[in-house]
This record gives structure tokens, sequence and C-alpha cells, in this order.
């Protein structure tokens, strides 16, 4: 029987950065995955960016998410002595006047300075922009599929991974802590993205999902270095690749790549760029969304010894090091989580499906 601090169920950003920081506190761990080959994290640009491009505000926290999510991954290149972190600028194709000028006045304003710089007439060869264009500051890219691998390794390295299809059948729970199979451990933590809705847990948290697909693309001629945004963005790979993205699917949730979305990515491409290019593959995830679009940290309200870390959605990459923290945080010093990050603040859902199961009134 093997014992560790902690049982991590899921190693995509969300496990993977979160059993990394609680190593790095002197705790143990357990990660549990199935390896699938498709999985938002593993098929996700990796692309983080500052800014809300519809109302060209501050993304949420971001003065403190971005520089201590690169820290994290920086110092992770080191310890796997790998590279995966790219810093670059996203550049905005405009599509009229009215973006233009929208854009300038929020670039003037003081908390905007060091994300927004002024537009630019100057055109870009190969892409259309009549009307200019401008770019974002303090962005880049994670490779994430480098990223998981390269933690699934070390993990692995310390006995620290265990590849299975969890079976909630093999999980117990008592006042002494957790087992699952041949594991004891003082806490579980499910990371499980999506899946977290098939989950005896959590299934009653409110996510709103939705599926997600993307193109890799070769366009020998294109010639772009920075991350373009039109609609869709086109994040720079190797060796005249791209991947262009993303779609958004509501009522679909399967993990299929679809025709409609490889056609509204390529319409969309189609107006940005002016060379020929093949597509290489299409692929599909589902988005772990919340309804408020914050993260998900805490235990259930009844099993203290069961708990979640999820919800990164989107913008996962950026966020994931910093509510790890603000996690691990909460774990060992009993430091009390902000409401809006907090799974407490959906306490109110367990509660009315509870009771509607056993058929009390809410």
């Amino acid at each position: 029987m093997k014992t560790v601090d902690f049982i991590i169920v899921g190693q995509g950003i969300a496990g993977s950065v979160l059993s990394l920081i609680l190593q790095k506190r002197g705790y143990t761990v357990m990660v549990i995955d199935n390896v699938p080959q498709s999985s938002a994290s593993l098929i996700a640009a990796g692309i983080y960016n500052p800014i809300v491009f519809k109302r060209l505000v501050k993304s949420w926290r971001v003065d403190d998410l971005v520089p201590f999510a690169e820290n994290f991954y920086v110092e992770m290149e080191k310890l796997f002595e790998s590279n995966f972190l790219e810093k670059k600028k996203i550049i905005k194709i405009f599509a009229e006047q009215q973006e233009v000028d929208f854009w300038n006045k929020k670039a003037s304003e003081m908390d905007l300075l060091n994300y927004l710089n002024p537009t630019s007439n100057e055109s870009k060869p190969n892409v259309k922009s009549p009307f200019g264009s401008a770019s974002v500051n303090k962005a880049g890219v994670l490779d994430v599929a480098n990223f998981i691998q390269c933690t699934r390794e070390h993990l692995s390295k310390s006995n620290a991974f265990l590849h299975d299809q969890f079976d909630f059948n093999s999980l117990h729970i008592s006042e002494q802590g957790v087992t699952y199979k041949t594991i004891k451990a003082e806490k579980i933590i499910f990371c499980e993205g999506y899946k977290v809705l098939k989950n005896p847990f959590f299934s009653w948290l409110p996510f709103k999902l939705a599926k997600g697909e993307v193109l890799t693309i070769s366009a020998t001629d294109l010639n772009v270095t920075d991350i373009v945004n039109k609609g869709v963005f086109i994040l720079p790979l190797s060796n005249n690749t791209y991947k262009v993205g993303a779609t958004y699917e509501w009522k679909d949730l399967s993990e299929i790549n679809s025709e409609k979305a490889r056609v509204d990515l390529t319409e969309k491409l189609n107006r940005i760029i002016t060379v020929p290019y093949e597509i290489i593959s299409q692929e599909a995830g589902i988005r772990p969304a919340v309804i408020d679009r914050r993260p998900i940290l805490g235990f259930h309200p009844i099993e203290k010894r069961v708990g979640v870390f999820n919800g990164m959605g989107t913008k996962g990459v950026m966020i994931a090091p910093l509510m790890a923290d603000i996690f691990v945080n909460y774990i060992k010093d009993g430091k009390v989580l902000d409401t809006e990050i907090s799974v407490e603040r959906f306490y109110t859902f367990h509660k009315k499906i509870r009771q509607n199961k056993l058929g009390l009134k809410t």
C-alpha cells in the first residue's frame, strides 16, 4: 500500500500545475489519469492574453496572474530541462474604423498602458489589414502538450503517476483518510475538466460547457511570427505550420470533429490571409467553463477530504498557477478562499439537489 498526502485525479493543465506546486511545498502526490488522446488541455493553443478584446479591458486579476504564471513556467522549464513557454505579442487586426478609434481611446487609459500599444497603419505582409492593427504586450503561448508530457515524465520518475481510468467504486473515504485501490492519502482532489459533471461528488456544480475546435494548417508563404487575431487566432508553430481557432459550440458536446467548425474556421481564415494553405489536422475538445466564469477551488460540503480544482476555462494556462498556489496556501495555512473562487459559493446548488433527491422541499 503506497501512502501519499494527496491523490490528484486528472492531469490536464489544472492537475499538472496543482501537483507540481504541492510537490514544491513538500507534499507527496499520486496523480491518476488515463492519458486520453484528446482533451481540452491537449488541443489547447496555450495562448495567454491579458486583454478581453470585446470590451478592451484587462482580464480578471491579470496584473497578478501573468507574472506569477510566467515565473512558474520558467521555473518548470529549468526543472524539466525543456522549453515550452514563449512570450509573444498578439496582433489585433481591425475590421473597421470604429474599432481603431475605440482602441486608441482605451490605449491611453492609465491601467492599460502596459498592455495596449498604439494603433498602426503599417500593412502586414500576407495579412489583410485595411484598417491597420495594434499589438498587445505581456502575452504569450505555452506548449501545453509538451508541458503536460514533461510533467508526466517528472511524476513517473518518482512513482507519483498512475495511468488508470479512475473508478469511483474503488474509492473509499473514512475519518482517517481516503483509499483508492492500493493508494492511501489524506485527501483526494479532482481536476477532471468537464468530466467533473459525471463525478458523484461534484456533478451539481454549475458548469456551462463549450466545445472548441481548432485547425492546424501548413502555409509556406505566410511568414507570420506573432499571434494574429481577427475573429480567429493564427498561432505560429514550427516549419511553416500554424494553429487556427477556435470555435464555440454549446449544443454538440462530443469530442468529434465537425464539418460546421471546419467551414467556420476556414471562412474566417480566408478573410485574414492572402496566401494558400493546406489543412493538416482538426481537433476538438470540451472547455470546462463555469457559469460565472471563475475557477472553482475547495472541498465538498459534506465529504471534507474530497476536493475540487477546476473551472479554469479558456484562460487556464494563465490562471492555473496562481490559483493552485492560493489553493495550497488554503490547504496548508487555512487561509480563507475568496468567495469568487471558492466552491462554497455553490453550496446552495448541492443543498437543493440533495433535498430534491430526498424528496424534501427546497
